[in-house]
């Protein structure tokens, strides 16, 4: 499976290029532009875009959506929890930066615990609300493999050695505590995981070195 990282906008958001293998579809995570590296590296690499997956809807997050989608013609998926932060600037947080970023509406909605198949990945959606409402972690594999051994990507509920802020609105500690114990710290302890922000990790690392999940 291909996996790309793209660390875009002052804010060192991650976004993630998924592909089964090169010259096919794939799946955009997180466009948070500005989306040139993106495209670049899509023509290069012969890979189209057939879906795009937001893992919450904070304005970092958003920031190339409206330009990818235009582009490719992708739809877009997003958990109900946070479906309204792409079309409310104040809800994403942009109006507060002075830029207020506006998006169209998702064409799909997640509820969480939804097992598909996009651009010949197999995905699951895990709701790990907490960070927002509507934050979701995506355990993804080619199509027709096991989902074991894992990647997960987590958006901005688990980071390497850290933890999503829970001081925006919509944000609670415990419930994003709870969500990682519950949905994250109970995968193997060598599941990958891709992080909105900042560098990969496994499972295990997290549960041994993670200072807010030491003991788990």
């Amino acid at each position: 499976m291909l996996v790309e990282r793209f660390v875009l906008n002052a804010m060192g958001t991650n976004c993630y290029v998924v592909a089964a293998r090169e010259g096919g579809p794939a799946v955009v995570i997180d466009p948070a532009g500005p989306m040139e590296p993106v495209r670049s590296f899509l023509t290069r690499r012969g890979l189209k875009v057939e879906a795009i997956f937001q893992t919450h809807g904070h304005a970092d997050h958003l920031l190339g959506l409206e330009e990818l989608r235009r582009e490719t013609g992708a739809p877009v998926y997003i958990h109900e929890g946070d479906a309204e932060m792409l079309t409310d600037p104040e809800k994403n947080l942009s109006a507060f930066l002075g830029s207020p970023v506006v998006c169209r509406p998702a064409e799909h909605r997640w509820r969480g615990g939804e097992d598909f198949v996009a651009a010949g990945l197999r995905i699951r959606v895990i709701h790990t609300p907490g960070h927002t409402p509507g934050g979701v972690c995506l355990d993804i594999a080619p199509e027709g493999e096991a989902l074991h051994p894992k990647v997960v990507f987590t958006g901005d509920t688990l980071f390497a050695g850290s933890i999503g802020r829970t001081d925006f609105p919509g944000g609670d500690y415990d419930q994003l505590i709870d969500s990682i114990r519950r949905h994250l710290l109970t995968l193997p302890d060598d599941t990958v995981i891709y992080p909105g922000h900042e560098g990969d990790s496994t499972i295990g690392d997290e549960r041994a070195y993670n200072p807010f999940l030491r003991g788990d």
